[in-house]
């Protein structure tokens, strides 16, 4: 009897651990964020949308892939609203791992992989590519722990690097904080993942976000996302954010990890000053107008 109840103890123990994988969406699903690898010789600038999306799948040495194209707006890569294929991803889920295969290649990488413990090195695409090269070689595992979207748990892997600032994190099931082909891309103002969105319903960071591109960018709103300046960040104290003088007053939100409105407030034209004292310490997403930022408070 002992035996039985100690096999069915660790059969459910099994069963549970399978069932916390949360496979990342290989169908009708669109990733929306900011700024980007197109953004890398102009780091200040995040003015850029992109919409990457699941198109369908495809053959390539003889494994299926799932093809993903950008739509990016607005227009500074001759790219615009008309769709540009990206690459194409795979997923072993047995393993705990997303491959990719990038434009105008066959070469299969390493994208995600939630197998990971706690002292490893993170093995991805960037680091095969860039190895050696703007820090992306020693990032280091140094905590996993889960947030709940939509009610469903989701476990978080945070990264360090050996560069001053180097680190983020990536979601089971969702992508990076950074955008879906860019897990290690680390510079806060070049890349944000705004938004997921599966079976045309929004699922990431929340069920009722706003996950759509801009049609278009009026000249307020276009002075707006090339001049915005954010600093210090990190911070512990205050915020100083810095519009055109021309702008208009402009609602801006904080948002924290899981989703929920923290802080609400309007800004103007020229100097602003936030005080985000009563802040907790972690990640924040700062949203202004169609620009969002990693906000980070200690």
């Amino acid at each position: 009897m002992k035996n039985l109840f100690f096999l069915i103890l660790l059969f459910a123990s099994i069963t549970v651990a399978q069932a916390q994988y949360k496979p990342l969406p290989m169908q009708n699903a669109e990733w929306y964020q900011d700024g980007g690898i197109a953004l890398l010789s102009c780091p200040t600038c995040t003015f850029v949308n992109y919409k990457y999306y699941t198109d369908g799948d495809t053959l390539i040495n003889a494994q299926t892939y799932v093809k993903i194209k950008k739509i990016e707006v607005p227009n500074i890569n001759d790219v615009s609203l008309f769709p540009s294929y990206t690459g194409a991803i795979r997923q072993d889920t047995l393993n705990k791992k997303i491959y990719v295969v990038l434009t105008d290649s066959t070469t299969e990488h390493i994208l995600y992989d939630f197998s990971l413990h706690v002292g490893d090195t993170i093995n991805s695409v960037l680091h095969t590519l860039v190895a050696g090269h703007l820090g992306f070689n020693t990032e280091t595992i140094y905590l996993i722990d889960t947030i709940q979207v939509n009610g469903n748990d989701h476990r978080v892997f945070h990264f360090q690097g050996s560069c001053t600032g180097n680190g983020g994190s990536y979601i089971e099931g969702i992508g990076s904080e950074f955008g879906l082909l860019f897990p290690n891309l680390m510079d806060m103002e070049e890349s944000h993942l705004n938004c997921l969105k599966i079976n045309n319903q929004p699922y990431y960071p929340y069920a009722n976000a706003n996950c759509t591109l801009p049609n278009t960018i009026s000249v307020n709103n276009l002075d707006l996302l090339l001049d915005i300046r954010v600093f210090p960040n990190p911070t512990s104290e205050s915020l100083s954010i810095s519009l055109p003088e021309n702008n208009l007053k402009t609602e801006a939100f904080i948002f924290n990890q899981t989703g929920k409105e923290v802080l609400r407030f309007n800004l103007s034209g020229g100097d602003n000053f936030l005080d985000v004292s009563k802040l907790g310490s972690g990640i924040y997403l700062l949203k202004i107008d169609h620009q969002t930022l990693k906000l980070i408070k200690n």
